[in-house]
């Protein structure tokens, strides 16, 4: 029989998990604001902009590193995974980045967002060929229902009002999911072995290094490696690295790291519904800070794909 003292315990720590999964959803909603802020205010590529993101939150990481200590030690007496295993969710982080930040150079921060989390159904197809995991009927109707959501939403022309080329960058936000479920998948297997800040220290580490030669290598980018400074408008440089330091600390620093640390405390199915509330927020961000404005056709598209991938999610199971 469980010790009342733990099952205490075990719900204590349970909702501190849950929260942090809120604080996170809410916190990465704000990466495409501060992204496409700080590129309009430095006039930086989109790569530059995922670099510095990068680049600006790994300070923040080894500080933590160096002020926590490990809340039990490791069971050495079974086998661990292979600590260079801890180098992918980097590169799959990079291009996860590459992709999301280039596409809010042509769509809209909350059509971004919300493509971007189709990573829903990429990782109920890995589970199901991977794990050989099956789906119910309601998952099916699920996808149905959020692909035609997908539909309404990339067809819907009004968003060139506030985006440069939807429909391109509406790929690149489909092209994230991909990139986003893989590493979602890796975090939360890592997670059996590794602090959540370990991860996250050597993913932002090889993420800066991956990113930092791309962005070498593209002249569009190498050619405004840092915020441009104009003689006549000194505020906009300094709005730029506001921007990029904010980029950093809240969806890298406390989204990323918040969602990493519940990862390892609550069932993978429960916190990937509870993300979906990323969209839903940065939707209402993009509209107030950005004017943004969500014609009938984005909020009716919106919320087709949203009860779509919450279908979707509740017939996939948990295992």
């Amino acid at each position: 029989m469980t010790p009342p003292a733990a099952n205490l315990e075990g719900s204590t720590g349970r909702y501190l998990a849950i929260l942090a999964l809120l604080l996170g959803a809410i916190a990465i909603a704000f990466a495409g604001i501060f992204a496409k802020l700080s590129m309009d205010a430095g006039y930086l590529g989109p790569l530059t902009s995922a670099f510095w993101r990068f680049a600006l939150a790994m300070p923040f990481f080894l500080l933590a590193m160096l002020l926590t200590k490990p809340s039990k030690p490791r069971d050495l007496t079974r086998k661990m995974i292979n600590p260079l295993w801890l180098l992918l969710p980097g590169l799959l982080f990079a291009g996860d980045m590459a992709f999301f930040h280039t596409a809010f150079s042509f769509t809209t921060v909350s059509n971004g967002t919300l493509l971007a989390n189709l990573q829903v159904f990429i990782v109920g197809i890995l589970a199901w060929w991977l794990l050989k995991e099956r789906f119910n009927a309601l998952f099916l109707i699920g996808a149905i229902i959020a692909f035609g959501g997908i539909w309404l939403l990339v067809t819907n022309d009004e968003t060139k009002d506030y985006a440069s080329d939807p429909t391109l960058g509406n790929i690149f936000a489909i092209g994230t999911a991909f990139w986003y479920a893989s590493y979602f998948l890796i975090i939360k297997w890592l997670r059996r072995d590794f602090r959540a800040l370990e991860i996250m220290v050597v993913t932002t580490m090889v993420a800066t290094v991956i990113l930092f030669l791309a962005v070498i290598l593209i002249p569009q980018d190498r050619d405004h490696m840092i915020p441009f400074y104009n003689e006549s408008m000194p505020g906009e440089y300094t709005k730029a690295w506001i921007y990029l330091v904010l980029l950093a600390v809240v969806p890298q620093c406390i989204g990323q790291g918040c969602i990493a640390w519940s990862l390892s405390r609550l069932p993978v199915s429960f916190s990937a519904v509870v993300l979906l509330l990323q969209p839903v927020f940065a939707g209402f961000l993009g509209w107030i800070i950005l004017a943004e404005a969500l014609n009938n056709w984005q909020i009716a598209a919106s919320i087709v794909v949203l009860v779509g991938i919450l279908l979707a999610k509740l017939g996939t199971p948990s295992r």
